[in-house]
């Protein structure tokens, strides 16, 4: 409703010249608004002092400054139509291209899941042998003290250096 009392208003401001009446202005707006719409809003728009007073062709400084706040509002609403209408538009195209290339990348992710899974099954199968055995602290010292052992009860005889096979001649 507030629109076609912005229509009515904005009609009456360009036409403040002319000295029409009420059926003669109604053949301009006549193609947005009927008759009986025409004059409860005329009628509403007077009790509501959009007009000056006896004067239904000029507006007065209330219409004046409600007739630019309509507008204002009515400018941002045309250009937020036209934001969403282009943001509508892109979004289609985004998302045509979305399903077209959905299949391909999914392809791709299968293959390279399947892939990782066989590649990690045949790492778990083939380590089936069994790990060498690591050689702990406590065994390396039992082998070096044996070692020790083995060394000092060797004989030595001559404070030459005779080797064990010559002492034994």
């Amino acid at each position: 409703m507030t629109e076609l009392k912005y229509f009515l208003l904005k009609t009456k401001f360009e036409n403040q010249g002319d000295k029409k009446d009420d059926t003669d202005f109604f053949e301009l707006v006549k193609n947005k608004l009927n008759w009986k719409e025409y004059l409860s809003i005329l009628s509403e728009l007077e009790n509501k002092d959009f007009f000056k007073y006896n004067e239904k062709h000029h507006l007065s400084e209330y219409g004046l400054s409600i007739l630019q706040e309509w507008e204002s509002f009515f400018t941002q609403k045309e250009k937020d139509e036209k934001a969403e209408r282009f943001k509508l538009h892109n979004e289609s195209i985004l998302s045509g291209w979305k399903r077209k290339t959905f299949w391909y990348i999914f392809a791709f992710g299968l293959f390279g899941g399947i892939y990782s899974g066989i590649d990690l099954f045949k790492k778990i199968t083939s380590n089936k042998e069994v790990p060498k055995k690591q050689v702990t602290k406590q065994e390396m010292e039992e082998e070096l003290s044996k070692l020790r052992t083995l060394v000092l009860t060797q004989k030595k005889i001559d404070s030459l250096n005779h080797s064990n096979s010559e002492l034994n001649k």
